[in-house]
């Protein structure tokens, strides 16, 4: 029987030598979820509201493979009950491509969706991402943060599509609608507009092919993007317009390699602001 694409490991999502540690958890997705939240804490969480967001967990932002979060979660001891160390660092891309590389791991396809929620923040579609798995029939989106901690009105493993947004389906919900356009972004960051929504469009074709990358990386058309930036040109629209077409044509069901996205040039390095300032990242090769 010929594998899935989205079935096997990507090179962010391999777990290396925490093969056997990444498998401990429970098998369903809500104890997957909860696994993961037990010893990841969001910068931006109830959690850290309520003891802080140390200095070094701050620094756990810049980590990007699975493997690298779950050797940080095992030299900290955070994986036994007893623990008094801080969790790992992360944002919902980190647990959200943690949960993708555990279903990866049992051969269920599983991808990262990059777009925008509405219930974090009130009249806000803000900057998330969500595992998407298949169950066999259908893609579900499982929101692994809230699966843990519930806290909402719908179904966190299967989150309906009014609720969150791909990052194609926003660029055209926002299209020559800058009032619109201003409510897509990290509102706590004060960040938002067409610019952010145009990053968030690369990030979701890269993540469809298996790359990973972190919510603040911009390469390509996005790179030159920032909250001043005087707008798109009439070229990059036109061709973000183009991407996202290939992306709504990306059938939800399929289980292979998006043939729309295959000529669109994947990065090499891209500009990162982990910390609020640029940085070079030369990025891993598969």
């Amino acid at each position: 029987m010929r594998k899935s694409f989205y079935a096997s490991q990507s090179v962010y999502s391999e777990p290396g030598s925490y093969r056997e540690t990444l498998m401990g958890g429970g098998v369903e997705p809500k104890s997957i979820a909860r696994w993961i939240s037990s010893f990841m804490q969001h910068p931006r969480g109830a959690e850290s509201e309520e003891r802080g967001f140390k200095p070094e967990q701050a620094a756990d932002l810049e980590l990007r493979s699975v493997e690298e979060i779950l050797s940080v979660a095992v030299k900290r001891n955070l994986l036994e009950s007893d623990s008094e160390q801080h969790k790992v660092g992360g944002v919902c891309r980190d647990f959200a491509i943690m949960a993708v590389s555990r279903f990866r791991e049992r051969g269920t396809p599983a991808r990262l969706r990059v777009g925008f929620a509405d219930y974090l923040v009130a009249d806000r579609w803000e900057d998330h991402w969500l595992c998407e798995w298949h169950d066999g029939e259908r893609w579900k989106r499982l929101d692994v943060e809230f699966a843990a901690i519930g806290g909402v009105s719908f179904d966190t493993l299967d989150v309906p599509g009014e609720r969150f947004l791909t990052a194609s389906e926003a660029w055209i919900r926002i299209k020559g609608n800058a009032e619109m356009a201003s409510r897509f972004g990290v509102s706590s960051l004060d960040l938002g507009g067409e610019w952010f929504v145009a990053g968030s469009l690369l990030r979701e074709m890269a993540a469809l092919r298996k790359l990973e990358l972190k919510p603040w990386d911009y390469w390509g058309l996005s790179k030159d993007l920032s909250p001043v930036s005087t707008g798109l040109s009439q070229q990059a629209r036109t061709e973000l317009d183009d991407l996202a077409s290939r992306l709504t044509t990306v059938t939800i069901d399929g289980e292979d390699e998006p043939d729309a996205l295959a000529d669109w040039p994947l990065p090499d390095e891209v500009i990162s602001f982990p910390q609020g300032e640029p940085v070079a990242v030369v990025l891993l090769n598969s």
